[in-house]
């Protein structure tokens, strides 16, 4: 809050408010959503803004002259960069408040979507793509865009991958993420009680890449489904939805937050007895591992300790991570320990470094009493999909999940029957509990 104050006080160019509000304001004069702006979308939006900002703002700044004094490069329109340079030299030179420029944009804004939606009430219809797998599999994103079309492919080889399940026409007034996921799930005759992700593809940019978007907003005005509709309506827009990561909403568990500081200490403390490890990579990574039988019964004094990655890899951001559980008087809430695995051996004879290992965080699930508590955790990079695609140029969403869940795992705490094992740590492989971290060996035919 302290640094978007200082930028504020630094003037217009520095401003996040007045950049936000210039880009949309970008994107609104963008009518055929080609990333550019023509002399036919400056003039039209210059008639609409106009009388708004007569008594505020120099008129001159979307004129016709405006428009060749931006278009530094000569070729008849205007990008992003152009648009906003005009715009902030053009600040520059009044002599008003930051706060006061943006009410102005933001009223520039209004006028310009209402106007774009008078008349209108819904989108274009809109096609919606759903995984074809029946059980998709999860990948790492390091892994999972290797098999994915790419635009300077001649011919998407993922296309298969992927099913047209209908289409529908989206009603502008939506505002949240839930609402259109609501109005998927009837089209799809998904229970109500389903969570999945949607993404759509949004305007080319330099390559002709276009991005893959995730619908996101919790409540109305935030995140991006009003952009969305709004660009769904351009002629140039992609009109398809593609939903994936489709699994069961939780009914009676909570998400839960992780303890820390004198919390942790505590619970740490009671953490006198065996580990029982479960892993992401055994449990999610390709076709994964079953789960530990059910109940799944350990001692109070024990820890079920879900290990989860942390980074996604560089460009990329970080998995988020999401527990879900009852009963947090008979396991506790989840506690970190950030884990550096050790790095592999060299082989002999080969002079180059072994890369560092990814760093993992262990979740400690501490049995405080008898009872029972069923968790889950789901294990997620889908926020990472747009960076991950403007990467290696990927036509659409990866057609595996970018969301997994390991669990419900099902405990039951039952009191120690002798002393407790303290240190000792055993990890389940998919068919036992074992020393050793990772999937069991699957057995050959005999011959």
């Amino acid at each position: 809050q302290k640094e978007l104050l200082e930028r504020a006080r630094m003037g217009p160019r520095y401003h996040a408010g007045i950049r936000a509000a210039l880009r949309r304001l970008f994107s609104l004069f963008d009518v055929d959503g080609n990333e550019v702006l023509s002399p036919e979308e400056w003039i039209s939006a210059q008639k609409t803004v106009a009388i708004e900002i007569s008594d505020d703002l120099d008129e001159g700044w979307i004129d016709e002259a405006a428009f060749q004094a931006a278009d530094t490069n000569g070729d008849g329109m205007l990008d992003l960069g152009e648009f906003l340079e005009a715009s902030f030299s053009m600040f520059e030179g009044v002599k008003k408040r930051t706060d006061d420029l943006l009410a102005i944009l933001q009223r520039m804004v209004h006028l310009l979507e209402k106007e774009q939606l008078d008349g209108r009430k819904e989108t274009p219809p809109v096609s919606i793509w759903v995984q074809k797998a029946e059980k998709p599999t999860f990948q790492p994103p390091q892994d999972a865009w290797k098999d994915e079309a790419t635009i300077d492919d001649e011919i998407d080889e993922g296309s298969d991958n992927w099913l047209e399940e209908g289409e529908i026409a989206l009603p502008l007034n939506l505002a949240t993420a839930e609402d259109v996921a609501a109005l998927l799930r009837l089209t799809l005759k998904k229970p109500p009680d389903t969570w999945l992700s949607i993404f759509f593809l949004g305007a080319p940019r330099e390559g002709g890449v276009r991005p893959v978007m995730l619908v996101r907003g919790e409540r109305p005005g935030e995140g991006n489904v009003q952009t969305m509709l709004q660009y769904l309506c351009k002629i140039n827009a992609d009109l398809r939805l593609f939903v994936k990561n489709v699994r069961k909403r939780p009914q009676k568990l909570q998400r839960q937050q992780r303890a820390f500081m004198e919390e942790r200490d505590g619970i740490m403390a009671k953490r006198v007895g065996q580990c029982w490890g479960v892993d992401w990579e055994t449990q999610l990574v390709g076709d994964g591992m079953t789960l530990p039988p059910r109940p799944m019964v350990i001692s109070v004094g024990d820890a079920l300790v879900v290990e989860v990655p942390v980074e996604c890899g560089a460009p990329l951001d970080r998995y988020v991570c999401s527990i879900y559980m009852d009963e947090t008087n008979v396991l506790s809430k989840p506690v970190d320990e950030n884990i550096v695995p050790k790095a592999k051996k060299k082989p002999k004879g080969k002079k180059a470094a072994a890369a560092d290992p990814d760093p993992l965080l262990q979740l400690n699930f501490v049995a405080l009493k008898e009872g029972k508590c069923v968790l889950f955790v789901d294990v997620s990079w889908e926020d990472q999909e747009e960076p991950l695609a403007m990467e290696h140029k990927l036509c659409k969403p990866v057609h595996e999940n970018s969301i997994a869940r390991i669990g419900p795992v099902e405990v039951d705490v039952q009191a120690p029957a002798g002393k407790p094992e303290a240190g000792t740590f055993v990890w389940w492989n998919g068919e036992k509990w074992s020393n050793k971290k990772g999937p069991a060996k699957k057995k050959g035919k005999k011959k």
